[in-house]
C-alpha cells in the first residue's frame, strides 16, 4: 500500500504540479518532500528487476520526471492541470511506469547516476575509442587545462555539503553510495542537495532540464557547452576531468 496524502498535501501537490516548469528552489523542495513521502511504501516489482538502490531510483524519478522541464511527447497530457496527480496511488502508478521504461531500456542503455565512478573503459566506450578527446573540447574553445582550472574553481565555490557529495560521490567509489556519504557526514536532505547539484541524473542522454542543476549550469554557462545530444562527447570529457579533480580536492 502507498502512504496516504493529506488533503493539504494533495492540494499543494496539484498546485505545484501545474506550474512545475517554473518552480522556485523552495517549491522544488516541497514537491520533492511530498512525492518522496508518498512513495515510501511504493514497492513495484520492477525495483528488484533493476537491481539499483531504491532511494537513488526515487530521486532519479523525481528529478527526471516530476521536476523536468521538457516532458516527453507521450506525457503531454500530464502537462495539463487536470492531469496532475493528487493521490499517492497515482504517484506510485507514475513511478512504476518510469521503472518499466527503465527496464525496457536496460538492454541498450546503462543507467548510471553521475555520482558513480566511470572507468576508462566505460569512457572510451561512450566516447569512441581513439576519438580526439581534446578536439571535442576544442570545438567549444576549451582545452583540458582550462576545464581543469574551471573544475577546481567550481568545486571550491560549492557549499560544504554539496562539495562533500561531489568529491566523495563523483570522484571515486564511495561505500554505500550517496546515502553512505550523507550518513558519514550527517548531511541533511542529501537527495535534494544531490538532485539540485546534478548527481542523480543519468550520465547518458541528459535532457535540457539538466541545465537547471548546478553542474548543468556550470557546463552550459561557464564552459559554454550546451546540454544537447550533439555535445555529449565534450560533456563526458568534462565529467572525466571533473571527476579527477574531485578525487584530489
Amino acid at each position: 500500500m502507498q502512504e496516504t496524502l493529506s488533503s493539504a498535501e494533495s492540494t499543494e501537490l496539484v498546485r505545484l504540479w501545474q506550474r512545475r516548469q517554473t518552480l522556485s528552489p523552495g517549491d522544488m523542495g516541497t514537491m520533492y518532500r511530498i512525492v518522496g513521502d508518498a512513495l515510501v511504501a511504493c514497492n513495484p516489482p520492477e525495483l528488484q528487476v533493476l537491481g539499483e538502490g531504491r532511494q537513488e531510483l526515487v530521486a532519479q524519478f523525481i528529478y527526471v520526471k516530476v521536476l523536468r522541464l521538457d516532458a516527453d511527447p507521450d506525457e503531454a497530457d500530464e502537462r495539463a492541470g487536470h492531469s496532475a496527480p493528487s493521490t499517492a496511488f497515482a504517484l506510485c502508478a507514475y513511478f512504476r511506469r518510469y521503472l518499466i521504461d527503465c527496464t525496457r531500456a536496460s538492454a541498450f542503455r546503462r543507467k548510471l547516476s553521475i555520482g558513480e565512478q566511470v572507468s576508462e573503459a566505460q569512457l572510451e566506450d561512450a566516447l569512441g575509442a581513439g576519438e580526439d578527446l581534446e578536439g571535442c573540447l576544442a570545438e567549444h574553445g576549451l582545452s583540458a587545462g582550462a576545464v581543469q582550472l574551471a573544475a577546481r574553481a567550481f568545486i571550491a565555490e560549492l557549499p560544504e555539503p554539496e562539495r562533500i557529495l561531489l568529491c566523495e560521490g563523483f570522484g571515486k567509489e564511495a561505500e554505500g553510495g550517496l546515502s553512505g556519504i550523507a550518513s558519514r557526514h550527517a548531511i541533511a536532505s542529501y537527495h535534494y542537495r544531490a538532485g539540485r547539484l546534478g548527481l542523480v541524473h543519468k550520465r547518458e542522454g541528459l535532457t535540457a532540464d539538466y541545465a537547471k542543476t548546478r553542474l548543468g549550469g556550470w557546463i552550459q554557462q561557464t564552459l559554454g557547452i550546451a546540454i544537447e545530444p550533439g555535445n555529449m562527447a565534450a560533456i563526458l570529457q568534462v565529467f572525466k576531468i571533473l571527476g579527477a579533480e574531485a578525487s584530489y580536492a
